[in-house]
């Protein structure tokens, strides 16, 4: 059976996601992510949980040749919103809504496969990756990003929500962060029929310019709403206090660490 949508954005949502989330932290690690990747020319890349499409249209503009790239996400309004983005180039380019257990491709159809910060989300996560197996032409490559460790950031964050909003928020704020062992995830991969052939951790410098905005665009903005301006002035206070020790010139800029698989289809 096909997952079930455990979370399903809104239009706004998934805008607020798009330009705040993936200037700051997702359009990098797509860059770095690619740069690692090795494509070749006319290759077939699927991205997964592809989101408003960071990863996907950096495949888009260094990808050689004339490929297909496909974008393939749960969420409708993600879909939506990486299709109206999608950059002018000499690929096959589609975007569909899918579940990563059912997707909607034959047996052996692409080259390569990537995962971008999606995996921790996934409830049956070696049902995901034997469709991704499935879907992969024989010496197909799987690329998958997985933050490694929680970031100071989302500590401040979980710990100023635990106080001031509710347990439930906090554990939103650290879901992203809920499969970050590197050992885990080679199992994983090896268990689906994976031989893991690289394995990287790949360090971004977060930047927040705008902490309240960037901070409103996450999944916890309608629990920090519901306890009323104070309770989000409260919220922000103690982040930016947690965050002072990465203060340059007023903006705060904060590492953070990524997995980076890449393995191999038998």
């Amino acid at each position: 059976m096909p997952q079930a949508d455990a979370f399903h954005l809104s239009g706004a949502a998934a805008r607020k996601y798009q330009d705040h989330s993936v200037p700051a932290m997702f359009a990098p690690l797509a860059q770095a992510t690619v740069k690692k990747l090795g494509l070749c020319e006319n290759d077939h890349v699927l991205d997964v949980a592809c989101g408003t499409g960071a990863l996907t249209r950096e495949i888009i503009a260094t990808l050689p040749g004339r490929g297909r790239v496909v974008g393939a996400d749960l969420n409708q309004t993600m879909i939506d919103v990486a299709s109206a983005l999608t950059p002018a180039s000499s690929h096959s380019v589609d975007w569909m809504a899918a579940d990563v257990t059912d997707l909607p491709f034959d047996d052996h159809s692409f080259d390569v496969a990537c995962i971008q910060q999606g995996l921790q989300f996934f409830p049956d996560k070696p049902a995901a990756l034997a469709e991704i197996h499935r879907v992969l032409k024989p010496g197909g490559k799987l690329c998958l990003t997985c933050w490694s460790a929680i970031s100071e950031f989302n500590n401040g964050l979980a710990e100023a929500l635990e106080r001031h909003v509710s347990p439930s928020a906090a554990q939103k704020a650290r879901a992203p962060f809920s499969f970050r062992d590197g050992d885990l995830i080679t199992a994983l991969l090896e268990g689906a029929g994976f031989r893991v052939a690289k394995h990287d951790i790949i360090t971004l410098h977060r930047r927040f310019e705008d902490l309240r905005a960037q901070v409103l665009a996450l999944p916890v903005e309608q629990d920090m709403r519901a306890k009323g301006d104070a309770g989000i002035d409260r919220v922000l206070k103690d982040i930016a206090d947690h965050l002072a020790p990465f203060d340059k010139d007023g903006v705060f800029i904060v590492p953070q660490e990524a997995h980076f698989f890449a393995a191999t289809r038998a």
